[in-house]
């Protein structure tokens, strides 16, 4: 047995610690934060709440208030020229995958010449970064603490994986009562993109002990909590769980990576708009599906980590089993299909080959073809 295994940020979870950002900047050496954040989160109270920690620690702060749901190379760029004019020494970054993987973007190219795009693929960035607070709104994309950022390429439409050393954040502050201003249709995307997470790190060829431990603690809790999560928004007890579930998803697909449904979900957002959650969410189970016929076994598991009862079923029967489970969250959730998103089937031949061209296809359990990511595209339709 041989394997890396490596977790890229310190973490400190529970309710309240988002409000120690101050203290925990101040102990990282700073003096100048730049404090990245989408106007999401600013709507829903939360940017006043960290800034007034930040300014009672005695910091001064330079805000960057304008991420978009799918960070561009050109925004990066942007506020990347703004931090080093501001000189941060530290950067703070608050709310959902995108916000975090941009200001990881922008913390590379305060100490990395430009452009961004120089670093896309896996331990491209060869200077050490600055400090880097990540604050979660969401039970998500686990990016807090994950080595990955995921930003869009806007020459060549395409989501570039920029991953490795000196990516991660320094200290994740996970706090589960900043997720609980999150809408219901936007907690049941992002949950459904932290069980993709899981479930695709548990099937991944890089998969290892560690990582599946992660992984299969984090599909029982995100399957038992997020359709509490998203009908009762206060449910601290569910909305806790959903922050480790994600959490923990992010540990093990930081090491094992993932898979096919994510290789589609990039392009469907490079090219449709689609939201990165609900476009994991349209073809997971589909893959599980395809992938069962090589990962049955695992696909067991799943069905055991998420409760379902599969006691003397075959292999087979359990694992479609599992896969009608997600189907069914998917509809409970309100997950709208290819179609209902007005995806244009015009578009599939596009999206199949840049699926192919992802780094997380070389790492799904079954090599597909174009003709068998054009057919989960149909069923997902």
């Amino acid at each position: 047995m041989e394997f890396m295994f490596g977790i890229p940020s310190f973490v400190q979870f529970g309710p309240g610690v988002g409000k120690k950002v101050g203290e925990v900047a101040r102990s990282l050496g700073a003096q100048k934060v730049f404090f990245v954040y989408d106007q999401g989160v600013k709507a829903a109270g939360m940017v006043a709440c960290v800034l007034d920690s930040l300014e009672a620690a005695g910091l001064e702060v330079q805000e960057y208030g304008e991420v978009l749901a799918n960070p561009t190379d050109i925004q990066v760029e942007e506020a990347a020229s703004l931090a080093r004019k501001f000189k941060a020494e530290v950067t703070v970054a608050l709310g959902g995958g995108s916000s975090i993987d941009c200001a990881k973007a922008i913390n590379i190219l305060q100490t990395n010449p430009s452009p961004i795009n120089q670093y896309d693929g896996l331990n491209m960035v060869g200077l050490p970064t600055k400090p880097l607070i990540a604050i979660p709104t969401t039970a998500g994309t686990a990016s807090e603490v994950t080595a990955f950022s995921i930003v869009t390429d806007t020459v060549r439409h395409k989501k570039m994986v920029i991953g490795g050393q000196f990516v991660g954040a320094t200290m994740a502050l996970v706090d589960p009562e900043m997720t609980v201003g999150m809408p219901a249709a936007l907690t049941a995307a992002t949950g459904m993109d932290a069980l993709t997470h899981a479930i695709e790190a548990y099937v991944s060829k890089n998969a290892m002990v560690p990582t599946d431990l992660f992984a299969l603690k984090a599909i029982e809790l995100i399957y038992g909590n997020l359709l509490r999560a998203t009908q009762n928004g206060k449910d601290m007890e569910a909305r806790s769980n959903m922050l480790l579930g994600s959490m923990l998803a992010g540990h093990a697909f930081n090491c094992a990576v993932l898979g096919l449904v994510h290789s589609i979900a990039h392009p469907l957002s490079v090219h449709c708009g689609l939201p990165h959650g609900v476009a994991n969410a349209a073809g997971l189970p589909f893959v599980m599906e395809y992938n069962a016929a090589v990962a049955g076994e695992k696909t067991r598991d799943i069905a055991l980590a998420m409760g379902l009862d599969v006691a003397g079923k075959s292999v087979e029967a359990a694992a479609a089993t599992a896969v009608d489970a997600i189907k069914q969250l998917s509809r409970d959730l309100k997950i709208p299909t290819l179609s209902e998103l007005g995806v244009p089937k015009a578009k599939f031949d596009r999206i199949a080959e840049d699926a192919l061209q992802e780094i997380s296809t070389i790492f799904n359990p079954r090599a597909p073809s174009k003709a068998d990511v054009l057919a989960i595209l149909e069923q997902a339709y």
